[in-house]
């Protein structure tokens, strides 16, 4: 069961970030796994860094315990999700931007 758990609360926020970056940057279809998977490491990445300096989590072994504490977990999905929105909206305009750019230069 805890497997399942820390899976969800690894892939959940990144599958979000490219909803809302396919929204944001007018992309085509609906999102891709390997979106949501690029999504989820900066996600991860950021997330363990902060626990890094700020709660002082420096393995992943502690990571893990620090999992079997339900408010842990949910201030972790809740952050997870905040910064995955966050990251897909910044990566959505640059995506529109640079492609407008792009249209623009190629009607020369």
């Amino acid at each position: 069961m805890d497997f399942i758990r820390f899976f969800l609360i690894m892939l959940v926020p990144g599958l979000i970030a490219a909803k809302v970056y396919g929204k944001i940057g007018c992309v085509d279809g609906e999102p891709r796994i390997t979106t949501a998977l690029i999504f989820d490491l900066f996600i991860f990445l950021i997330n363990i860094t902060g626990l890094y300096f700020f709660k002082g989590i420096y393995t992943m072994t502690a990571l893990l315990t620090s999992f079997n504490c339900l408010s842990f977990t949910r201030r972790y999905g809740l952050l997870s999700i905040f910064i995955g929105i966050l990251l897909a909206i910044m990566s959505g305009t640059l995506y529109r931007i640079f492609h407008i750019c792009h249209i623009f230069k190629k009607r020369k």
